[in-house]
């Protein structure tokens, strides 16, 4: 479960961010998740709620954002939608594709009082 792992990740940025603006609360965060970043978002929200407790982000919404995927294809130098690794270029059916978006997990923003 390596949700635990990204939430460890998750909340020491929240609390450096937390410490450099001297708040009290983190009362939402929002994440940016991509499609192919293969996070199950349950054990992600489930995580999350365990390893905040006790912390300046006990109790914030977690809100999640669906990045699609993107790649280039090197074949036909066209940029087309990805679902999953291993799709074929939309356009001409190869598969010298290279990820442009999608795989990234970042923390977008936060509330905080």
């Amino acid at each position: 479960m390596h949700e635990l792992w990204l939430c460890k990740n998750i909340l020491e940025i929240i609390r450096q961010k937390a410490n450099d603006t001297q708040c009290t609360r983190v009362k939402k965060i929002i994440l940016e998740i991509g499609v192919l970043a293969a996070i199950e978002k349950d054990a992600l929200i489930f995580s999350f709620n365990v390893i905040t407790e006790g912390t300046v982000a006990e109790n914030a919404e977690l809100d999640i954002i669906d990045i699609s995927g993107k790649a280039f294809c090197e074949s036909c130098q066209q940029l087309g939608p990805l679902q999953q690794y291993y799709d074929a270029c939309h356009a001409c059916g190869s598969h010298a594709l290279k990820i442009v978006q999608g795989e990234e997990l970042r923390v977008k923003s936060m509330v905080v009082e």
